[in-house]
């Protein structure tokens, strides 16, 4: 159970958690739909200093470089490594397809990781957002999408230390960004909920923060 369930607005501080370095972030839901985990890397300008800090599954900067004959092909590749931000200190989700009962729900959810001493000093925040595959022929929204949250877990002990659930009503919405680490202005990073959504999917995100 975690140390502090968060409101929407809400912030921790990771700074009170002594030597912490390595942070899992746990994003979750109940849905048989695809959903999505990605983070965006932003600088003090709000948005990405290079493509590879969209961390996001279909990333070409991932966990080992390409080979061909290692992988024997990029879906091979992409399937057995993991996406990395440019500075190595955000390590993304292999793809969680989702393919459970969509009217029933199935657990599911993604795991990032965050090495802080890794991230460039010049990064100010890093979001971390769920989003819906959508093929031509679906129009699910988070509407159908039941108990999402995401959780901080400081990697190396395994205690978690906090918890948003995301109990916003939302419908239309195929995009939510669902919390962020925060560097204020001590240098310290925190975690805020945000559980803020947007229509238009990965493609909204990108073009606000990319």
């Amino acid at each position: 159970m975690s140390r502090f369930n968060l409101k929407k607005g809400d912030r921790f501080s990771l700074s009170k958690e002594s030597g912490l370095n390595k942070i899992q972030v746990d994003l979750t839901w109940k849905s048989g739909a695809d959903l999505d985990a990605s983070a965006f890397l932003l600088g003090a300008d709000g948005v990405i200093m290079d493509d590879a800090d969209f961390v996001f599954y279909n990333s070409d900067n991932r966990s080992e470089p390409w080979n061909r004959e290692k992988f024997g092909s990029k879906a091979n590749w992409r399937g057995e490594t993991i996406p990395v931000s440019a500075d190595g200190s955000v390590l993304g989700s292999p793809d969680d397809l989702g393919e459970g009962d969509e009217e029933e729900g199935d657990d599911a959810g993604e795991t990032m990781h965050v090495i802080l001493n890794k991230v460039n000093p010049k990064v100010q925040e890093i979001i971390f957002c769920v989003t819906i595959y959508h093929t031509a022929d679906d129009d699910v929204t988070f509407g159908q999408v039941r108990e999402p949250a995401i959780v901080i877990t400081n990697e190396e002990t395994g205690e978690e230390l906090c918890r948003y659930d995301l109990k916003e009503n939302f419908s239309s919405e195929t995009a939510v960004e669902a919390g962020k680490l925060v560097c204020n202005e001590d240098g310290e990073w925190e975690f805020e909920a945000v559980g803020q959504g947007y229509t238009g999917g990965m493609q909204t995100l990108i073009d606000m923060y990319a």
